[in-house]
């Protein structure tokens, strides 16, 4: 799976704690198999670079003025070996954007800003990355599939295996694995885009159509109960959407 890294530099310990609990936030609300990365040091997030695996997706959200050295300057380090790398500025005053343009910065957030600002600029970076889609590994019967999340409609738990719904109708069955349900789908979990609906069953919220009083429409049209433990899943989903639609 593509892994998304969010990573932080202020050297304003008050300001980046406020930005790492929006930013994480953001991750968790966009179901994203991501991670925060939080620098009070330019240096560090140079070291941090200089070891990033450049299959990851990066967005550094940089603050420009410190006291090392300058965000720009910062920007233009990171750009010696990093030129797909998303850069986005943040700072008190307009007087840096203009060089922000040697970075080629993303965007240039102007301070305070509201959550659903920093949440819209970051939308907007990421749209513009193209990652690889999000895959799993599944160990079958017959070998190993490889598998895009955006294909799944559901996962069910049946005989100690897990059986994959898909949008054009197949199903993937795993291999039997004596271990329960959770354990079994905990790399699903992860990727923050899976609701568990039942004790049973889990479904994939970007391919959830519409949502009823205790289901789940699917994009294929199938309906998925939710059950009273697991009530929750649907609030989650319905604040999602309310953010996202509010941007």
């Amino acid at each position: 799976m593509t892994k998304i890294n969010l990573v932080l530099c202020d050297d304003n310990t008050a300001d980046l704690d406020v930005l790492r609990e929006s930013v994480n936030e953001y991750i968790n609300l966009r179901g994203l198999c991501g991670e925060t990365v939080c620098f009070s040091s330019p240096e560090e997030v140079l070291r941090f670079s200089e070891s990033n695996d450049e299959s990851n997706v990066t967005v550094y959200l940089l603050d420009v003025i410190m006291s090392e050295f300058d965000g720009i300057e910062l920007g233009q380090r990171i750009r010696e070996r990093d030129k797909s790398s998303a850069v986005i500025y943040i700072s008190n005053s307009r007087e840096y954007s203009l060089d922000a343009f040697s970075v080629r910065a993303f965007s240039y957030l102007i301070k305070p800003f509201s959550r659903e600002k920093l949440f819209s600029e970051l939308d907007e970076c990421l749209s513009r990355i193209e990652p690889a889609p999000q895959t799993l590994s599944i160990k079958t019967t017959d070998g190993t599939v490889l598998l895009e999340l955006s294909k799944i409609i559901a996962v069910e738990y049946l005989n100690h295996r897990l059986i994959f719904h898909l949008v054009n109708g197949q199903k993937i069955e795993s291999a039997y694995r004596r271990q329960p349900f959770d354990v079994q789908a905990e790399e699903l979990m992860q990727t923050g885009a899976f609701l568990k609906v039942s004790a049973s069953y889990l479904v994939y919220s970007r391919n959830i159509q519409g949502v009823k009083a205790d289901e789940f429409v699917m994009r294929d049209g199938s309906q998925y109960k939710i059950t009273r433990k697991y009530a929750a899943a649907r609030q989650r989903y319905i604040d999602g959407e309310m953010l996202s639609h509010k941007m």
